[in-house]
């Protein structure tokens, strides 16, 4: 019987566990090894079943993996890669969840040995709560996962990463890093931004005393942190500032539209605004919801990962196309 795949997954949150809870659906061929910085997070991912086994040192739970999930910050990245790159094994390739992607692949450029596959990953997740009690096996199911790679990364790796995102169940989603990450500018690291901005303007305030007893359900979707970690949020905004301060700046110039039109009490031009933004709002839920993207043109360049998924989501091939797996010394 030929060895089973390891797939090492570093940071055992939502995501961390539910690609572990995803990946167990082929635990004939397929062993789960877990590690996160935090002991009490990593038994909790090892009771529920979304890892095979725990490890406490980095090192050891990621140097025989044949594939490597990253479910880290941004600000965990780079420490991580320099900690693990000089203990990898020859062909090991390593997916991140990371919103910002350009500084990531930046890094993996500089400090991964060229024996080791770096390819960019971003799931695109709509929820409500990140505590890692909530994870699901179904968490990815049909969602987009955005894969980007550097122009000297392997045409095989691509392929591979792409079935490791079929098999958690999203749908691959290739682009170039720096296109994603003037997408993400706009809808991750603007709103993070703006839901700051609105906490600090109304804290700030000689009212806030009084008006955070006003404060309900609109003020909580619109000032939603989702991260609920500062330096996490500091993080993916900084390493996508260039691309943030262009939106901002749209966003800026859009806001000072909206101004205008209370000034000048054109009443009729604020309802239309609300109307288009409202229907556009219900155009992206509908097609979020549904999962159909079906009006933007597929992505050319690179193959759907579903060319490369004939059997058994890819797994049954994973050694077959596996680079040379020595460790590298």
């Amino acid at each position: 019987m030929p060895d089973k795949l390891q797939v090492t997954i570093v940071g055992l949150g939502l995501v961390g566990a539910s690609a572990g809870l995803a990946l167990k659906r082929y635990e004939d061929k397929v062993t789960v090894v877990g590690h996160d910085k935090t002991p009490g997070v990593a038994a909790q991912a090892k009771a529920m079943g979304a890892v095979d086994r725990t490890e406490w040192n980095l090192i050891n739970a990621v140097s025989t993996a044949d594939r490597i999930l990253l479910a880290l910050p941004v600000n965990e990245i780079r420490d991580t890669l320099a900690t693990i790159a000089g203990e990898l094994r020859e062909g090991c390739i390593i997916v991140d969840t990371a919103d910002a992607k350009a500084t990531v692949m930046r890094w993996a450029e500089e400090l991964l040995p060229k024996t080791v596959h770096m390819v960019g990953g971003h799931p695109i997740l709509v929820v409500d709560n990140l505590n890692p009690e909530h994870a699901t096996a179904d968490l990815f199911e049909g969602k987009l996962f955005c894969l980007t790679a550097a122009p000297r990364t392997d045409d095989a790796a691509v392929r591979l990463a792409a079935d490791l995102v079929e098999a958690l169940g999203a749908k691959p989603f290739f682009l170039d890093p720096l296109e994603h990450d003037g997408m993400a500018a706009a809808v991750e690291h603007l709103p993070q931004v703006m839901a700051g901005a609105l906490l600090k303007a109304t804290h700030a305030s000689s009212s806030w005393k009084d008006m955070r007893k006003l404060a309900g359900s609109q003020f909580y979707s619109s000032t939603l942190i989702t991260s609920g970690d500062a330096q996490a949020a500091a993080s993916a905004v900084t390493a996508n500032r260039e691309q943030t301060v262009r939106w901002l700046g749209e966003l800026i110039a859009e806001l000072n539209e909206w101004r205008q039109r209370l000034i000048e009490e054109d009443d009729a031009g604020l309802g239309q605004a609300f109307e288009e933004a409202l229907e556009s709002g219900r155009q992206w839920l509908n097609a979020q919801t549904r999962g159909d993207w079906s009006e933007r043109p597929a992505t050319p360049e690179l193959p759907t990962a579903g060319t490369f998924m004939r059997s058994l989501v890819g797994f049954d091939r994973f050694k077959d196309r596996q680079p040379n797996a020595r460790k590298r010394r």
